[in-house]
């Protein structure tokens, strides 16, 4: 998101427990931490290569006799990639910031901020956009009366393509969710045992599949990262996406962070840097696994 620096707030008597709004963790944790992540080889430079093998089918055992020759029945193929995002971060910290905001500005306390609110989105929102170009997007406009037909569709796409249907995670905002929610046939579960009678309106799963809310502003179809994330103005709003994990590598390359202490050439400041290499990619033998609804292109 944009950055605009802004005065050091020297605040006299300031809590040292940050109170950062809503801080982040990745909602796509399932796909970064995806065994296929794991499954690539470097190469040169930012290209990666993903294996994948393939076989004949089965015949019949002839019981009287071996016949013929014994051939190979595989073939493995190697899936070439690049990585995009090569990405840095710095900052300096004085030790008299750290003592004027009674410790709150220190190292641990910026890089965790840096973590939770552009780092960790960043990653999600990219992805997210990789995801849509991934497939050709149903663009049919959402309703309460249409989202579960809507559904019953995408799961009958997804068991077509062998997706397994209780790996499968479905992320959509807060918007899509609702109309879920409000969906003709969705079951309300009202517990009458309790003192206090509550209503669940709550839909965690869904037909086996797992839902996770995702904030709009992360669920775009294109982004410009000159510095940090932002929406690009043409982008379109993603409602929803369906994904296998394992019909996505996202791999991450290199990560590295380092700091320096206090030098001469730094003025007298820690001096933090941090470096990560990151790409999303389709896995061509799995690409039934995704499905995305969006909004049509402005």
């Amino acid at each position: 998101m944009a950055f605009t620096k802004q005065n050091v707030n020297y605040a006299a008597d300031y809590s040292r427990a940050m109170a950062d709004a809503y801080p982040y963790l990745s909602y796509f944790g399932e796909i970064w931490g995806a065994n296929s992540a794991n499954l690539y080889k470097p190469g040169m430079g930012s290209t990666m290569y993903i294996p994948s093998l393939t076989t004949s089918g089965a015949r019949a055992t002839n019981r009287d006799q071996v016949t013929g020759t014994f051939n190979r029945n595989w073939n493995n193929s190697v899936q070439a990639v690049n990585l995009e995002m090569d990405r840095e971060w710095d900052t300096l910290v004085d030790p008299m910031d750290m003592d004027e905001t009674d410790m709150v500005a220190t190292i641990a306390n910026v890089t965790k901020a840096f973590t939770e609110q552009q780092k960790v989105p960043e990653m999600d929102a990219y992805l997210a956009s990789k995801l849509y170009s991934f497939v050709v997007p149903d663009t049919t406009a959402l309703t309460t009366d249409n989202i579960l037909t809507r559904w019953d569709g995408y799961l009958e796409a997804l068991a077509n393509a062998r997706a397994n249907r209780d790996r499968v995670w479905a992320y959509m905002t807060p918007a899509t969710y609702r109309l879920l929610k409000e969906a003709a046939g969705i079951t309300r579960f009202v517990d009458a045992g309790s003192a206090e009678r509550s209503v669940d309106r709550n839909v965690a799963r869904l037909d086996g599949v797992n839902i996770r809310e995702v904030p709009e502003d992360l669920m775009k179809s294109a982004y410009d990262f000159a510095e940090g994330w932002t929406p690009a103005a043409d982008a379109a709003q993603i409602n929803m996406i369906l994904v296998d994990p394992e019909a996505v590598a996202a791999p991450v390359k290199y990560e590295v962070a380092m700091m320096s202490e206090p030098t001469a050439q730094s003025k007298g400041k820690y001096l933090y840097y941090e470096r990560y290499y990151y790409g999303a990619f389709k896995l061509n033998n799995r690409a039934g696994g995704i499905i995305v609804n969006a909004a049509t292109v402005d």
